[in-house]
């Protein structure tokens, strides 16, 4: 098992030198996840990178579907729902991949869920996720179209979000992707703040260890052999999302209604590290290749160090 730290092409590799810390090898790091984007990689990033993070979107559904999607530029549209047509998704996802497989990464995640735009301050439910999940597929499968043999460069990892789509509370998407996708190279990337974000009554790290074994071990052997990867960290939040009040985006997509948005995601998906050993059993009950302790927000303020002391629950080999 390979334990990495979440970093993105847009970040000064100049942060990871951190003389307290210490060196990748000091705290038990085996490289990045890299998020990339849709030009080349700096080459001071190509030598960190053990796997990829391709880019997200909040709302590809609505631009898959040809819904009415808000007015923007051409790169806030790529960066919010990959574009604004059914084109402009393929061609965007196509260049991602092509971009990325240029590391030759054993994985590259891909979120598989979507929020309108305009609901994403709005409490969501389930009923969305197999209407979204079939888009997903849809889309998926014509961007792998694009490439040799209708197969992607490198593993699609799906991961779970707590909007619509994917969500991993009960694993039943993976016997719907194993009818709807047309290529074998996929997988999925269990994160674990998301899936607490999914559940109710989560408010302090024995909830959050606890529920998430209780769905873990409610796993079958073939949900769990698609774990390819989890993205480990934690979010208490139900308190935030009981409590938050439902905002309209009434002006559109205006600074300030981005901002809180921004406010919003991060108050629901903290990215805390687990205090305590108890996620290296959650862990090793997925057996996954890889971790990624994904630790960066606003709840972080030193993922380095953060990194050194969720990784030393694992020990060392």
């Amino acid at each position: 098992m390979k334990h990495l730290l979440n970093f993105s092409v847009y970040e000064n590799t100049d942060v990871l030198s951190d003389d307290k810390t210490g060196s990748f090898e000091d705290i038990g790091c085996d490289g990045v996840e890299l998020l990339t984007g849709y030009g080349e990689i700096p080459e001071s990033h190509v030598e960190l990178a053990s796997a990829v993070h391709l880019p997200y979107a909040a709302d590809w559904y609505s631009s898959w579907n040809e819904e009415e999607v808000p007015e923007c530029d051409y790169d806030t549209a790529r960066f919010l729902m990959y574009g604004t047509s059914r084109e402009d998704i393929v061609n965007n996802l196509t260049q991602a991949i092509s971009v990325a497989s240029s590391l030759n990464p054993p994985y590259g995640v891909l979120h598989a869920g979507s929020v309108r735009l305009s609901d994403i301050m709005k409490r969501q439910d389930n009923s969305d996720d197999k209407r979204i999940l079939n888009s997903f597929c849809e889309m998926v499968n014509t961007v792998v179209s694009e490439f040799s043999g209708n197969r992607p460069p490198f593993r699609l990892a799906f991961e779970n979000l707590w909007w619509p789509g994917l969500r991993m509370t009960e694993g039943w998407e993976i016997s719907y992707f194993e009818k709807k996708m047309e290529f074998d190279e996929w997988g999925i990337c269990l994160d674990t703040g998301h899936l607490l974000n999914c559940i109710p009554e989560i408010y302090c790290e024995e909830d959050a260890v606890n529920s998430l074994r209780t769905v873990f071990e409610d796993y079958t052997d073939d949900i769990i052999e698609k774990i390819c990867t989890v993205h480990l960290h934690m979010s208490t939040s139900s308190e935030y999302r009981n409590s938050f009040r439902d905002r309209s985006m009434d002006d559109g997509l205006t600074d300030d209604f981005m901002i809180k948005v921004n406010e919003h995601i991060g108050n629901i998906d903290q990215h805390r590290p687990f205090n305590t050993p108890g996620c290296r059993e959650l862990v090793e009950i997925l057996n996954p290749d890889y971790v990624t302790h994904e630790l960066n927000s606003s709840f972080s303020e030193d993922s380095l160090e953060d990194f050194r002391l969720q990784r030393a629950h694992f020990g060392r080999n």
